[in-house]
């Protein structure tokens, strides 16, 4: 039997929570980061459970990990879709392509799930959140998913886990376009030299398609219709450098902007015919690393900038604009010996928002906000069985033992989320008591890797107070009481046979309870069931692939003032895609795809209805 176990320690001085609102400028443009300059040679190696590289089978977090291939066959065109077949991660799309996709991890809401792009946090400083349907895969090398409350190595927000969008642009040339149901086209290509690799898209969605009749025993009915002003049009540049320096250092330089132009339906029961709405954002990275022996020294540069503007029809005079910036410096020195290893380091950053207002009588001046943040951590990790017995200090202990085919994983810590500068300051509707959410997370997984293709089966649970919510009356935040969450993880998978490969998982999250009121907390179904089938390249020049995604109904918004819910319930959905690719020739493919086979007609959000069945033909070259 081996044991491991880890313990970490998070010293969060939040050195400055304050709101400059007199001397803060327009956001600070800036852009967003990576953990190592080196590219992860397979995907038996994640970077994001222990914020260091490491095989994936010592990490002690629950750790999925979505590839590129698998990005590109099934043509996922945003973070959000490429998630859709994650175990654990919920999504709630406001409709097609550009449309704004929420998503959390095992029960947690948006801003309690921690999402980086390279290692580094890329929420805006305003709201503490990322659309994740208007980030583009274009330039994403994979896509590592951490199930499990992680605040001691990345501080606030990562309450439900950590999504971390790993870029990796090569320099070998190649051109894709596609063309598919709704007027949905796509044109993406890629080209560079040497250490230089830059990557381009194109993506416009019309966005046009019927949708039923909605009635819910709540009482709110909605008649079938079109859906119009839903189009988008999204055009995103990423560049990456990297370069040797000789004795031991490294640098990697890394930048892109992502601007995308969406129309503003709104929902079926309040339309928004003429409301428009366009985001604008532009992150860069510089990581410099130094390695020397055992030991890895990194620096990370790093910034983003972000300009939302909203605009209705012309009479009402516009609506708020929001511009966000965050820069962040990182110090990170990594260790391993025989027995042990050791990560410190420290983050220093700060986020900076400007809120503007529409035209009113009164007017309202803009309000500029500021915080900076400083954390230090550290954990050490170690063989006990091999090397003398240390201290486990909290908050923090990850354990992970070998029992002959099983291995057992565990981990117990706080996580915890700071107001965001909206929630701090916003004009009428914010809350300057705020306190920061703390919770405690516990997870425990059996897994039996050679079983099958590999079977494990976990449990999770999350307790906490002063969890940060917004009343559905006064649109202001206020700490509840206290949250109780439980459940349970199914994940199993065969070995290839004739190259074709099944995955099945299922999340059981019996319990999610504002314990304050007794009611469910929303936005989490309770149950959520995957399926998959795929075959790559290998052997013959077809392959395929077909997934299904069960997703339960969840209640939405409670009204504390007695009445109904604030909506009705998310709907009970089954959406199956598949994928058809056949190799022409060496380094071109052709590819069919087709999504929601079975033309479910549902809302995942209350008053946003999902399109039907859509098809699309792909021609790349690779």
């Amino acid at each position: 039997m081996i044991l491991i176990a880890r313990a970490g320690v998070l010293a969060m001085l939040f050195a400055a929570c304050a709101a400059a609102a007199a001397a803060q400028p327009a956001p600070v443009v800036t852009p967003s980061p990576s953990p190592s300059p080196s590219a992860i040679p397979q995907i038996g190696r994640v970077v994001t459970s222990d914020r260091r590289s490491e095989a994936a089978s010592n990490a002690t977090r629950p750790t999925f990990v979505v590839d590129r291939s698998t990005i590109e066959s099934f043509g996922s065109r945003s973070i959000g879709d490429a998630l859709a077949n994650v175990p654990g991660v919920d999504l709630f799309s406001y409709g097609g392509f550009g449309a704004q996709i929420d998503y959390g991890i095992r029960g947690t809401t948006s801003s309690q799930t921690l999402v980086l792009q390279d290692g580094i946090p890329i929420a805006s400083g305003s709201n503490g959140v990322v659309d994740l349907g208007s980030l583009s895969t274009v330039g994403v090398g994979r896509i590592e998913v951490v199930e499990s409350g992680a605040s001691t190595l990345y501080g606030s927000n990562a309450t439900g886990g950590v999504i971390n969008i790993i870029t990796s642009v090569v320099a070998q040339p190649s051109l894709r376009i596609s063309d598919g149901s709704f007027g949905d086209r796509d044109v993406a290509a890629q080209a560079g030299s040497g250490n230089f690799a830059v990557s381009f898209e194109r993506h416009i969605a019309a966005n046009v398609y019927a949708y039923p009749a909605f009635d819910y025993t709540g009482g709110n009915a909605t008649p079938p219709g079109t859906r119009a002003n839903a189009d988008a049009e999204q055009t995103v540049v990423r560049l990456s450098y990297l370069a040797q320096l000789g004795d031991g250092w490294t640098a990697r330089l890394s930048g892109g902007d992502n601007a995308i132009r969406i129309g503003v339906p709104g929902g079926l029961s309040f339309l928004t015919a003429d409301a428009r709405q366009g985001t604008d954002r532009t992150d860069a990275l510089l990581d410099l690393a130094h390695t020397a022996g055992s030991g890895t020294l990194d620096l990370t540069l790093s910034g983003v900038a972000q300009k939302l503007l909203y605009l209705d029809v012309p009479d009402l005079g516009g609506e708020d604009d929001t511009y966000d910036g965050r820069t962040q410096a990182s110090l990170r020195y990594t260790t391993t010996g025989a027995h042990s290893d050791l990560v410190t380091g420290i983050d220093l950053s700060r986020e900076t928002a400007l809120l503007t207002f529409a035209p009113a009588a009164p007017p309202q001046p803009p309000v500029a906000t500021a915080q900076s943040q400083a954390a230090a951590y550290a954990q050490f990790g170690y063989d006990p069985t091999a090397a003398p017995r240390g201290e486990v200090l909290a908050p923090s202990l990850g354990l992970r033992a070998d029992l002959g085919a099983a291995r057992f994983t565990a981990n117990v810590g706080e996580s915890y989320q700071v107001p965001t500068l909206i929630d701090l300051y916003y004009p009428g509707f914010s809350n300057p008591n705020l306190l920061p959410e703390r919770l405690a997370n516990y997870d425990a997984t059996l897994a039996f890797p050679n079983l099958g293709g590999g079977v494990s089966i976990g449990y999770f649970g999350r307790d906490g107070s002063n969890l940060i919510v917004l009343n559905p009356t006064t649109f202001a935040p206020y700490n509840a009481s206290r949250v109780s969450v439980n459940g349970f993880q199914l994940t199993a998978a065969t070995r290839p046979l004739h190259h074709v490969r099944a995955t099945a998982s299922v999340t059981n999250l019996y319990r999610a309870l504002d314990t304050s009121t007794g009611l469910r907390l929303s936005s989490t179904p309770p149950v959520v069931a995957l399926v998959g089938l795929e075959r790559p390249f290998d052997g013959g020049p077809f392959a395929f692939g077909f997934r299904v995604r069960v997703v339960g109904s969840s209640p939405d918004v409670p009204n504390f003032n007695g009445g109904p819910p604030f909506a009705d319930p998310y709907d009970a959905y089954t959406v199956a895609d598949a994928f058809l690719r056949y190799r022409l020739a060496p380094h071109a493919i052709l590819t069919l795809r087709a999504r929601n086979l079975g033309n479910e007609r549902y809302a995942p959000v209350f008053g946003y209805p999902a399109p039907g069945r859509s098809f699309e033909v792909e021609l790349a070259t690779q």
